[in-house]
């Protein structure tokens, strides 16, 4: 047998899931549940990183962008500096 735990969540929270283990059919239990909420979950958080990877791989492909990200870091790096000393 699966070791298993209690986790404590406020009863609409609970509610919420039970109304997804309903539509998920006879037999879905709430830890079935939360399975498909984390798998759900990293594929988002996996979709914006090739994403996010994609843009900065485009971006470095454009030397003009890349000067310019670098002109605009350098004066934000600049004024942070001057706010500090101030």
């Amino acid at each position: 047998m699966t070791d298993v735990t209690t986790i404590k969540v406020p009863k609409a929270l609970r509610d919420e899931l039970n109304a997804l283990a309903d539509e998920g059919g006879r037999g879905t239990t709430l830890a079935d549940v939360l399975a498909q909420l984390l798998e759900e979950h990293r594929a988002k958080v996996t979709r914006e990183r090739n994403a996010a990877e994609a843009l900065f791989a485009k971006a470095a492909a454009d030397p003009d962008a890349v000067a310019k990200a670098d002109r605009i870091a350098r004066r934000a790096v600049e004024f942070l500096q001057t706010r500090k000393t101030s």
